[in-house]
């Protein structure tokens, strides 16, 4: 059994594929579960609402957990992101995974039309009045972006225990923050190169907050495009790349610049601003692709994906593009996974 399969593995599953329905999400879905996924994720941008999604995914499915990758702590309160998660994880009989995280000011401005200020203490504010909430607590709370002193408490006692809530910091501040309060780490765009090293730092600072060490998940989400040509899922991948680090603002071009690629970064940046989109995706060089992404046939991204588990990602989420075919998709959700019984005995 290859090393790819020690261990659980997440899907995030988009709507922006060639073909979209409502029906394709749930299909991909129950397919990732019967393959032996064991969480199927979905993010929110500017298209579909990630709740109703997430609804529909848990009424489809029956054993694996769904997450949110990411929803934003900008656009919703942390009362109503409590009331969400509470409610999917009681729908879901315990399967919910709250994925939580700034998002960028890209999307937070240009979309949402709110100030993208002080993320890590808007994280910091909104996580810990989640979870008051989640443990039977009002949401009395005074933070530096946000306060209340209501008194109010759900109406409602949860059935399904405390729901997980991971975090998508990429910064020293935020990395710090998911060891002090998190439940589990949802990086994006990471190189391979820094997952050992930042996942070292969150341990470290559960340690020195009085937690276990490994009380916090690794679950990096990793642009995944698996193909028949392993060219062209490369080639997927950085169009990906180029499109999210020339237009999606500094967070990520900061962690990718931060593991040895400024220089290709920077140039990625300058093209982009002048659209010159071809440009921009040239100056993603092999070298990114292979330790950001797994990409090529489905043997390659075996091999990846067990670089990638070694390099520490406790439970790596595949992360499937808007560039990736639907065919991509299939291969992905099809390959990249084992039963369970299965990676048990690997």
């Amino acid at each position: 059994m290859s090393d790819a399969w020690k261990g659980p593995i997440g899907v995030s599953i988009r709507p922006e594929y060639e073909v979209f329905s409502p029906e394709k999400i749930a299909e991909s879905a129950q397919v990732a579960e019967k393959n032996g996924f064991d969480s199927v994720w979905t993010a929110e941008s500017w298209g579909l609402d990630a709740v109703a999604v997430l609804s529909y995914i848990a009424a489809s499915t029956s054993r694996v957990k769904f997450g949110s990758l990411i929803l934003n702590v900008y656009s919703r309160t942390p009362e109503l992101l409590a009331m969400s998660a509470v409610t999917l994880n009681d729908l879901s009989k315990g399967r919910f995974i709250l994925g939580l995280g700034a998002s960028t000011k890209a999307l937070i401005e240009g979309w949402h039309g709110l100030k993208f200020e002080k993320p890590v203490a808007r994280m910091r504010d909104t996580v810990t009045v989640v979870k008051q909430l989640m443990a039977g607590g009002t949401n009395d709370y005074q933070g530096e972006t946000l306060g209340a002193s209501g008194g109010y408490r759900l109406r409602f006692k949860p059935i399904s225990g405390t729901v997980p809530v991971y975090l998508g910091a990429l910064g020293p501040l935020g990395v710090k923050l998911t060891g002090q309060l998190c439940d589990g780490w949802l990086p994006a765009l990471l190189p391979m190169r820094g997952l050992r090293e930042i996942s070292a730092e969150i341990r470290a600072e559960s340690k020195a907050a009085g937690r276990p060490e490994n009380a916090v998940t690794m679950a990096p989400s990793i642009v995944t495009c698996c193909g028949d040509d392993g060219d062209e899922a490369r080639e997927a991948a950085r169009k990906h790349l180029a499109f999210y680090l020339g237009a999606m603002g500094p967070h990520y071009r900061g962690i990718v610049g931060r593991c040895g690629f400024e220089e290709e970064v920077e140039k990625i940046r300058v093209t982009w601003a002048n659209k010159e989109r071809d440009a921009s995706r040239l100056a993603v060089t092999d070298e990114m692709v292979d330790q950001i992404t797994i990409s090529g046939t489905v043997a390659e991204c075996r091999e990846k994906l067990a670089q990638f588990r070694a390099a520490g990602a406790d439970h790596p989420i595949l992360s499937l593009p808007g560039t990736c075919t639907n065919r991509m998709v299939e291969l992905a959700i099809e390959k990249l996974a084992a039963p369970a019984a299965e990676r048990a005995n690997a």
